[in-house]
């Protein structure tokens, strides 16, 4: 394989990464201090699956966190939600991908005029070297104009995808499946965020700078990145969402200290709740979005409720 090629494969294997936010979702939260979230603690009934009703609404409607990286085969075991998205006569996904539109949505993932190398020191380059060669077979100096979180998005879900629970599951992850099968049966498709929203996001929120240090504290600590990513996989089958939140709070804390992280979760449901009040008084929607959108004190569950729905478990 030539280099262009490689670098193609990669870009397209970062895409993926995007639009299978497990790591991103997970772990990159708004901390809030221990007084605050005890305040605001809410516990949720172990599901993934929530039945939307009243204020206003004919039908109802349903909100299902998912699991990015997470293929459909799932659903066989949990025919409540295939039951609930088959009654639903419109789906919600947060995007879709056109890889139509990749090349020239490439250009966000990469740096033109800096390099890796500029932007950690050589003792760090040759840990995130070390790294690079483990996970993916290849060296730094050749993904070296990549911004930094790519890499760190790159190296995440590539261990992420070793999880023997994951590798059980076959057919196409689950947002994916809800929008193609939802197209195939003639429901209304929405999107909340546009490729272009999904990408400035990941990669153009922070300066490349402190996109570095973060590549290199995840390559320094990288085992307890995955203890935690264990963990919130493993409470996502338990339907924990209560948990699963506890976890990542937990992991920012030590991981990002008091930066605020909002932007990955809060701000983005609360974004959501412009558009998800008016499709769901239109028709019975299906609402699929990564699970930790759903518990916590600006989750979809709250949001809904404070906006007078009523919202319940369906497991």
């Amino acid at each position: 394989m030539n280099y262009k090629n490689k670098i193609t494969c990669f870009i397209l294997l970062i895409a993926a990464v995007l639009f299978n936010p497990a790591v991103s979702t997970a772990q990159k939260v708004k901390y809030r201090t221990a007084k605050a979230a005890a305040s605001e603690k809410q516990v949720l009934a172990n599901s993934l699956l929530w039945e939307v009703s009243g204020n206003g609404l004919k039908q109802p409607s349903y909100l299902f966190g998912t699991f990015h990286l997470l293929n459909d085969s799932y659903l066989n075991t949990v025919p409540e939600v295939k039951q609930s998205f088959d009654k639903s006569k419109g789906v919600v996904v947060e995007t879709e991908l056109d890889s139509s539109r990749l090349a020239e949505l490439a250009p966000k993932m990469v740096m033109t005029d800096n390099k890796i190398s500029n932007l950690i020191s050589a003792e760090d380059f040759a840990l995130v070297d070390a790294e690079v060669k483990q996970a993916m077979g290849y060296e730094l100096k050749m993904l070296d104009q990549m911004k930094p979180m790519s890499l760190l998005m790159l190296l995440s879900v590539t261990e992420y995808q070793k999880a023997e629970v994951l590798k059980q599951y076959t057919g196409s992850a689950l947002d994916a499946y809800f929008a193609n099968q939802g197209r195939k049966d003639g429901k209304k498709i929405t999107r909340l965020e546009t490729m272009e929203q999904q990408f400035d996001l990941l990669y153009n929120q922070h300066s490349v700078e402190k996109q570095a240090v973060q590549l290199v504290g995840y390559v320094r600590d990288k085992e307890t990145s995955l203890k935690v990513s264990d963990q919130i996989t493993k409470l996502y089958f338990d339907k924990n969402l209560s948990k699963m939140w506890d976890e990542s709070e937990a992991f920012n804390k030590v991981f990002f200290g008091d930066e605020d992280m909002a932007y990955m979760v809060d701000d983005r449901n609360k974004n959501w709740m412009k558009q998800l009040p008016g499709l769901m008084k239109e028709q019975s929607t299906f609402v699929a979005v990564g699970a930790l959108h759903l518990p916590g004190p600006n989750g979809l569950i709250v949001l809904l409720q404070r906006a007078g729905y009523t919202v319940k478990p369906l497991q």
